[in-house]
């Protein structure tokens, strides 16, 4: 089994540096001016984190983000024990949506792994809070659960 996390409102509680666009998808431009080192290591986790730290070392986890990963981000991370078997995070320059971008990095992961992407996505569970990913994704045959829901429910 694969599982597979967004960070930002999954794992990460980034919301002090955070807008989204009326269709859910994340303000770039606001978030790339909000993305300074003091700023990103403020983000905290949020309780599908400690899920996410369970499962590291048992099976395959993967973070999937549409964060630009810079050395803060990675640092973060790390400091937070955060260790995944691969990051797959937005491209410099890339603005395409978050379910758009998901699906190509997901797809270009199975690639690299040398997998068909149906059986892929048969193999994964994703957590996200984008319901546009998340529609995407199911698409595809990805077991999609919200992390919103499950972050409020595990912290309850």
């Amino acid at each position: 089994m694969r599982f597979i996390y967004d960070l930002d409102h999954t794992l990460l509680d980034s919301s002090h540096r955070q807008a989204t666009l009326p269709n859910g998808d994340l303000d770039l431009a606001h978030w790339i001016e909000n993305s300074t080192p003091e700023k990103v290591m403020r983000d905290s986790l949020l309780p599908l984190a400690y899920h996410a730290k369970r499962n590291m070392g048992r099976c395959e986890v993967i973070a999937c983000t549409a964060r630009v990963m810079g050395a803060a981000d990675y640092e973060l991370l790390l400091s937070h024990g955060l260790i995944f078997d691969r990051i797959l995070s937005r491209p410099t320059g890339v603005t395409v949506s978050d379910a758009k971008l998901k699906v190509a990095l997901l797809w270009q992961d199975a690639a690299e792994q040398g997998q068909n992407f149906y059986r892929y996505a048969r193999q994964s569970l994703v957590f996200d809070d984008n319901e546009n990913v998340n529609i995407a994704l199911t698409s595809f045959g990805f077991r999609c659960y919200d992390a919103l829901s499950l972050n409020k429910e595990l912290a309850a």
